[in-house]
């Protein structure tokens, strides 16, 4: 199947919506490990929601060099032969640093998006930077980023 490169706006617009995605990190012996997460975009940051201890934070200990993945399937376009078979996609791979965040401030401003992206049809009580204390959050500063989508591959529905 045809597929285009996207470009870091187009990648950008697509990490913003879907309601996971995955965090690969590397712990010691350089074993990958990947964790399927919550998050939001923010500005050009990635920010997931977590607790305090775990297998990811303790690779990130080692290691703030990370991985996000976000994707989609699309329709199946079926052929004569197994082997002719094929899917529609998108995909976006972001590599950066992680750091867990300690400004309360900015914890504040990303948890109220979250709500926002989670439960916009919910009613609760807002939060406050004193409850922020109690949160954990990563933020993914965006180092690299591409993505690409799959063509129809039908000859004639391919355009330039």
């Amino acid at each position: 199947m045809p597929v285009k490169w996207l470009t870091r706006e187009k990648c950008l617009k697509l990490l913003e919506k879907p309601a996971y995605g995955r965090l690969g990190t590397c712990g010691r012996g350089d074993l990958p490990y990947i964790t399927p997460v919550n998050y939001i975009l923010f500005g050009e940051c990635i920010y997931i929601h977590c607790a305090f201890t775990g297998r990811k934070l303790e690779n990130l200990r080692h290691s703030s060099s990370v991985c996000f993945e976000v994707s989609a399937a699309g329709r199946l376009f079926p052929g004569p032969r197994a082997r002719d078979f094929t899917m529609r996609f998108w995909s976006v791979l972001a590599f950066g640093q992680a750091r867990v965040l300690d400004d309360l401030e900015l914890k504040l401003q990303v948890m109220q998006r979250f709500m926002r992206k989670y439960a916009p049809d919910h009613s609760f009580q807002s939060l406050s930077q004193e409850d922020m204390k109690d949160v954990n959050v990563l933020e993914i500063s965006i180092e690299e980023i591409s993505g690409k989508a799959s063509l129809d591959p039908r000859p004639d529905s391919i355009k330039d």
